[in-house]
């Protein structure tokens, strides 16, 4: 039996049914999206190890190319696309553009507070690698847990807006502080204090967003919708390392030529590029003393920057709609 000549219900051969399917899927879309997340995101990690820097020509080539690709993609889904990945009516949404601008500058903060932040406790406060790794985990644990009591919160009000107009300002609070707390004369406490209240309200960001995209979509949308608030994740991911990576890089050195006495200020190279160096001079000598001043010198600029980019959020949770959710329920599987 020729099976290109079996023809389903549809009226379509299987070889016509498999070349609509190709049809349908939006390949120009796909491509555009994948080319210029690849391109866009790709400098923000070499470009530290670039001759030049963000001044090298193939660094700056990449960005420019992907986020013509990233504009192209969204040109597509609005009058090529016969059947667009991602609908226009969702991507011009404010509730879905509200919640990925939140992601987005929530990802930038974190990764401000949370680059290097292993490395200056254990020189700084001393802590050993263990315990360095506990306090960093103290985030990934607390919020983890803490998402199922958000989820009844949600569940129980129908509603998810008023979540993140308390966690928003929560976690603003919570890297703000620790501009303050991350100097070597408080305990590393009041930053556990800190990373408390960061996972609180992380935790409730983290579903409120999900939420906010999925009550924006139809049932055929909600993986896409999920994906898009993705991109918007690692895209701020992506800006958050760089810019850790550059406050460290441009002031880390300059700290350690400042603060470190002068027979030591002529290792400061080796000091600065490796951590068992830092850590092998003693608790309370002058070396190790200058290398805690150059840490939070380093670390209260990321916090700033940080800081500063998280504020933008108490604009981006107003753009959200307070949306009911029990209007929302779509009967069925999901997936």
């Amino acid at each position: 039996m020729d099976l290109l000549k079996d023809k389903p219900k549809s009226g379509r051969t299987l070889k016509e049914s498999a070349w609509f399917y190709v049809i349908e899927f939006d390949l120009l879309g796909v491509f555009l999206l994948t080319a210029g997340l690849s391109l866009f995101l790709l400098p923000f990690t070499i470009a530290g190890s670039a001759e030049d820097d963000w001044k090298s020509a193939h660094i700056i080539v990449m960005l420019v190319i992907g986020f013509c690709c990233l504009i192209a993609f969204a040109l597509a889904e609005r009058f090529l696309a016969p059947v667009p990945f991602l609908p226009w009516e969702m991507l011009s949404d404010r509730t879905v553009i509200g919640a990925c601008l939140i992601d987005a500058t929530y990802q930038i903060a974190y990764y401000c507070w949370f680059d290097y932040f292993t490395s200056y406790l254990q020189v700084v406060f001393g802590t050993s690698l263990a315990t360095a790794g506990y306090i960093a985990s103290i985030f990934d644990v607390v919020s983890g847990v803490w998402l199922f009591c958000v989820g009844f919160a949600i569940k129980g009000t129908n509603c998810f807006r008023w979540l993140l107009w308390i966690a928003v300002p929560l976690y603003l609070l919570g890297v703000g502080l620790m501009i303050h707390f991350r100097q070597p004369e408080w305990s590393v406490g009041y930053t556990i204090m800190c990373q408390v209240f960061i996972a609180f309200a992380g935790g409730t960001m983290i579903i409120c967003q999900q939420v906010a995209v999925l009550s924006a979509s139809d049932h055929n949308n909600a993986a896409s919708a999920l994906a898009f608030l993705n991109v918007f994740g690692n895209i701020g991911g992506g800006i958050g390392g760089s810019i850790s990576g550059a406050i460290w890089t441009h002031t880390m050195p300059d700290a350690l030529q400042r603060y470190l006495p002068a027979d030591a200020v002529g290792d400061w190279e080796t000091i600065y590029e490796d951590l068992a160096t830092q850590l092998s001079y003693e608790r309370g000598t002058p070396v190790r003393d200058a290398i805690i001043e150059a840490y939070a010198s380093a670390q209260s600029k990321m916090l700033i920057a940080g800081t500063a980019i998280m504020a933008t959020s108490l604009i981006w949770m107003f753009v959200i709609r307070d949306v009911k959710l029990t209007k929302q329920q779509t009967k069925g599987v999901l997936f």
